[in-house]
């Protein structure tokens, strides 16, 4: 079934955006917490330099984030800032302007989800696609969305009857954004989204 276009939306400069990714036919993306904790880990080297990340939820076959592009510039700097010979032909086309930037950060998310599925793949004796393809955008409207989007982001788990009380899952951002322990999520701008 195609997925509506509304929720494929371009990438732009320092937008905010929601960004969902499914399992296909509503498998498991992650069968033990080994998983989820490689999932984080290749998604904060995959988002270095593209995203500053807001919120996050990992669920059973599914997974949401809450994210802000970086600027053109910023991508430009921290690609420059890289070996050239670790580059993938998407960054390096990024560079020589051969690509627009919604096309770079779309074959970054790519890349990070087969990196993940692979690995997912080869761990559980498995083969074939994890994730619908394409992944789900959406740009976020204004300051209230944004704000009901943090909160729909840690409450799914409820949504989904994974438990009763959002606070305590330990797959979710929430708890990291009332830490102090270090973090790639943008806690202290999380923060000041409720504080009026």
């Amino acid at each position: 079934m195609p997925i509506n276009e509304k929720y494929i939306e371009d990438f732009v400069e320092e937008e905010f955006m929601h960004i969902i990714c499914k399992s296909v036919s509503g498998s498991k993306l992650f069968k033990d917490d080994d998983n989820r904790l490689y999932f984080l880990l290749k998604y904060a080297q995959y988002s270095t330099g593209y995203l500053n990340t807001y919120a996050y939820i990992l669920l059973d076959n599914h997974s949401h984030f809450l994210i802000k592009n970086t600027s053109s510039d910023e991508l430009k700097l921290h690609l420059e800032s890289l070996n050239e010979d670790s580059l993938k032909t998407h960054q390096k086309k990024y560079l020589a302007n051969e690509i627009c930037y919604s096309e770079a950060l779309e074959f970054q998310m790519k890349d990070f989800f087969i990196a993940y599925a692979m690995a997912f793949n080869k761990k559980n004796d498995r083969s074939g696609s994890l994730f619908v393809n394409p992944f789900r955008r959406v740009r976020i409207i204004d300051e209230m969305h944004l704000h009901q989007l943090v909160i729909y982001i840690h409450a799914n788990v409820l949504k989904h009857g994974i438990c009763t009380e959002f606070e305590n899952y330990k797959w979710s951002s929430y708890q990291s954004i009332l830490s102090e322990k270090k973090t790639i999520l943008k806690r202290e701008e999380v923060l000041d989204f409720f504080w009026w």
